[in-house]
């Protein structure tokens, strides 16, 4: 079979094409630090990649979630401690009051008094975060997992003891009606103990959201190794075969341009 220059000059090309080619895949690896810059480059591995930036995403959006249930449920902590305080005040001063040996004045001083503690509780149980009431109406509801949410406990029953016992105890202070002080002393000390049990439970969620948000913190750092070893090139290898292959296109072109030697046409021009 005879071989022509034209033969020759079409597979030199073709080898010339396929060496440039593979020469370009490498620099485009080199410079991005990527194995993957189009599908076609790896399909199973393409897929794997959209599939493990889907659930980082997912992920992301629970560590967020995980956030904003943590900074209520601590405001939340933060109001009913506070409410803790004012009840514990409040039941202190009906204690003093619902003594026989408690004067009339002393009884109008404490009654003033609790009537800014008053004041105080409205003030806390109104509450608000990001336009919604922290502390009763509908409580927001946050997912931090397949199958996984948590929400807070509103405490309207609480505000409704506390309000009824607070307004029986400065009406007894008020009117002098031992009975009522101490019925409402008795009411608060309930009402704080429901309060406690309330914080309780939610230093158990808060417990809870630590230990998830360490769980998302853990899946975020494994999902970005997996996906670096998907997606990111190892630099010092890819070097190695870009400097091979840059050896092998200058060879390529060397030997080509001794095997194609000028010919008689070329001196006609």
């Amino acid at each position: 079979m005879r071989v022509t220059d034209l033969t020759i000059q079409r597979n030199f090309l073709y080898n010339i094409f396929g060496v440039e080619k593979r020469l370009g895949e490498l620099q485009d690896m080199a410079s991005s630090g990527k194995s993957i810059t189009r599908p076609q480059d790896d399909p199973v591995g393409s897929e794997r990649s959209i599939s493990l930036r889907h659930d980082l995403c997912v992920n992301d959006q629970y560590l967020r979630n995980i956030d904003k249930a943590k900074t209520w449920m601590s405001q939340t902590e933060q109001a009913m401690a506070h409410v803790t305080t004012v009840l514990s005040r409040a039941h202190d001063l009906a204690l003093t009051g619902m003594t026989g040996t408690t004067p009339e004045d002393a009884r109008e001083a404490i009654s003033a008094e609790i009537s800014q503690l008053k004041d105080e509780l409205s003030g806390v149980f109104d509450t608000t975060v990001d336009g919604r009431n922290l502390l009763h109406g509908t409580m927001p509801v946050w997912r931090l997992g397949t199958d996984v949410t948590v929400t807070c406990n509103g405490v309207e029953a609480i505000m409704t003891e506390v309000s009824t016992f607070m307004d029986q105890l400065e009406q007894g202070l008020t009117t002098s009606n031992v009975d009522d002080i101490k019925d409402a002393a008795e009411g608060i000390d309930k009402c704080l103990d429901k309060v406690l049990s309330h914080r309780a439970e939610n230093g158990a969620k808060l417990r809870r959201l630590d230990t998830l948000e360490e769980k998302a913190g853990e899946m975020y750092v494994e999902y970005k190794r997996v996906l670096a070893n998907v997606e990111e090139v190892d630099i010092t290898e890819v070097v190695v075969k870009l400097m091979s292959q840059q050896m092998a296109y200058q060879t390529a072109l060397a030997v080509g341009a001794r095997l194609i030697q000028p010919s008689l046409l070329d001196y006609l021009h």
